[in-house]
């Protein structure tokens, strides 16, 4: 199930400055949809309108219209675009559904005994060893081969 309509990017400063220069070489549609977001400024654009710019600037009408018009098309491929901004951040991400809920609930209390037993390791080292140097300075002992 393809949930990309659904995800909003935060429309930072870098990535408006990159798109504004976008609507006069774009094929209209895409040009159209674009317009929208960045005028007026929006605080948000859709994650599938993102993916359009870059594989259309992959395509060999996007390489042509973005170097005749003197604009790095690696710029606009989708990490770059990506780069420094949020998903959703208007926090509406889908309702979390665990494959096997008892499988999960297993896997919790294992991860918890594991913790456990790292803990209850390094704790009994530190006390055998506080343990030993203790009873040699407090019960008389002394070393036997000097």
């Amino acid at each position: 199930m393809d949930r990309t309509h659904e995800l909003d990017i935060s429309l930072e400063d870098h990535l408006l400055e990159v798109l504004n220069a976008l609507p006069t070489i774009l094929p209209d549609d895409l040009a159209v949809e674009l317009s929208a977001f960045i005028t007026p400024k929006s605080t948000v654009i859709p994650y599938h309108i993102l993916l359009k710019i870059s594989q259309w600037s992959r395509s060999p009408a996007g390489l042509k219209a973005l170097q005749s018009s003197s604009l790095d098309p690696q710029s606009y491929s989708m990490v770059s675009l990506l780069a420094g901004t949020r998903t959703s951040p208007e926090k509406k991400f889908p309702a979390y559904v665990a494959k096997d809920p008892e499988t999960e609930r297993r896997q919790a209390a294992n991860d918890k005994k594991a913790v456990s037993t790292v803990v209850n390791g390094v704790l009994s080292v530190a006390g055998t060893g506080f343990a030993t140097w203790w009873a040699s300075e407090h019960t008389g002992l002394r070393l036997e081969w000097v």
